[in-house]
């Protein structure tokens, strides 16, 4: 027998129905959530998809998103910086000398009065045709050593004769090897390039074996560079992804401001960096915070972890924290910011006071991250557990002069391996890999030295055996 409970005006109430009551109840709760739920969900979709166009953008894909309502004129401020203007041409550098006559007025034809005369020096380029040279050798039987020897001219980079006899000069290919591994150009737009501008057809196949060619005469030149940079003070290293065919690799790039060295290797393990700077290495490694520099291998190397990753990691912080959880962030960017303004100081610093506001900064550090110190927020926690980490190498840009607080250096030297990636792609085989490497490492280290790339090339190219030296590194003029 079903049980009935009375209702506040005295009508017996059902317990069936008020069970069906409760459930109803239920049911419109739950379908007020997935209705939010649902909205939310369709909100996540339109970002994620915002994301997705955004990342795919070809124009201005890091144009800012907040729009200024009266933006700043662009460039300089009047009697600001310093303003260079072309060097007027010597009178015996100009080759011809064209006038334009103005007897009358060209549009009524009345006299003219008060004439004064102006003058433009046009700079151009003028046709350039391929020079042909024909190199004439000779040889023949030597009766006391019983050998066939052979002439050869010194501007001559090649003994081919025959159906190999025509061979493509060593300026050509060392203007195509430039405009491949430092300027970022396919073979078919170097081949492109050198046809229209100079009326030199060459496959891309035989760019390519060209700078293999090339490349075997430079690796001395590059394992060179390599022994530069183990006697350095300061090595910048970064790395980014590459491809080999179809197998994943890592460029990786070894540089200060005097040489630069570039290795692919299918590795991202501190392997790489022991393997090219040496286990003994003395000088100080400028480094993001990626674990391949914090290997064990490497504990007893001099490090400067990068200033500028933690100041954004920070600003990340601070624009998603609120009310006290901000706090650390802020403190933490104003102390890094203070120690950039200290070096940039330091010149002009007596040694004591530096001494003193170094030593300032080194302990607010430490109050700011100290282990016993709580931190209600977890990011906060997390980022101050990262600093105790590098805590040995987060100043030390203060008292090596050589020494950089940030890695810019190797992002710059990165930047074009990476347009190169995604222009022209990266490399088929392990060979052209190797030859990138070693190509691109010496061109980028004569940019750096100011020393010409074409003439060094050229050089290289007729050294037949003994390639010529970069030269003690000297730094590019500002």
């Amino acid at each position: 027998m079903i049980k009935t409970q009375a209702s506040s005006n005295g009508i017996p109430i059902d317990p069936r129905d008020q069970r069906i009551a409760e459930l109803e109840a239920q049911l419109r709760e739950r379908d007020q959530l997935i209705a939010a739920l649902q909205e939310k969900v369709q909100h996540l979709e339109e970002e994620l998809k915002k994301t997705k166009r955004a990342g795919k953008r070809q124009a201005a894909p890091f144009a800012r998103k907040k729009r200024v309502a009266k933006p700043k004129r662009p460039g300089r401020k009047k009697g600001q910086g310093r303003f260079s203007y072309r060097r007027k041409p010597a009178p015996e550098e100009v080759k011809e000398i064209k006038e334009a006559a103005l007897d009358c007025c060209p549009e009524c034809g009345g006299s003219l009065t008060k004439r004064k005369e102006h003058e433009q020096f046009v700079v151009d380029i003028p046709p350039v045709k391929p020079e042909i040279t024909r190199y004439v050798t000779h040889s023949g039987y030597c009766s006391c050593c019983q050998q066939r020897v052979r002439s050869r001219h010194a501007d001559q980079i090649s003994d081919a004769t025959g159906a190999a006899g025509v061979v493509v000069g060593p300026r050509a290919k060392a203007l195509a090897a430039d405009m491949k591994h430092r300027l970022g150009l396919s073979y078919g737009k170097v081949c492109d390039l050198l046809e229209d501008a100079f009326g030199l057809h060459v496959s891309r196949s035989g760019w390519c074996q060209a700078d293999a060619r090339l490349a075997d005469q430079a690796q001395p030149v590059y394992e060179g560079l390599v022994e530069t940079l183990r006697e350095s003070a300061v090595v910048h290293v970064d790395e980014t992804g590459w491809r080999i065919g179809t197998l994943s690799a890592w460029l990786w790039v070894f540089t200060n401001r005097e040489t630069t060295v570039y290795t692919i290797r299918q590795s991202r393990g501190h392997e790489v960096v022991v393997d090219i700077l040496g286990a003994e290495f003395t000088g100080v490694l400028n480094s993001d915070c990626f674990l391949a520099y914090d290997a064990k291998a490497l504990d007893d190397w001099l490090k400067q972890k990068c200033v500028g990753h933690l100041l954004r990691n920070l600003s990340e912080i601070e624009a998603s924290k609120t009310r006290g959880a901000v706090r650390f962030a802020r403190n933490v960017t104003a102390l890094l910011r203070e120690a950039l303004r200290l070096k940039a100081e330091k010149p002009d610093l007596p040694a004591e006071i530096f001494a003193e506001r170094a030593v300032g900064l080194e302990e607010r550090l430490d109050q700011l991250i100290h282990e016993r110190r709580r931190f209600t927020d977890p990011d906060n926690a997390r980022f101050a557990k990262r600093l105790r980490k590098h805590r040995e190498h987060l100043l030390r840009f203060l008292y090596v002069d050589e020494l950089d607080a940030t890695n810019n250096q190797a992002e710059r030297q990165l930047r074009p391996a990476v347009i190169t990636r995604k222009t022209t792609g990266c490399n088929r085989v392990a060979d052209g890999a190797e030859a990138h490497s070693i190509l691109a490492s010496v061109l980028a280290t004569c940019h750096q030295r100011a020393i010409p790339i074409l003439d060094f090339l050229v050089e290289l190219q007729r050294a037949a055996g003994n390639p010529p030296s970069l030269g003690p590194p000297q730094p590019a003029p500002t």
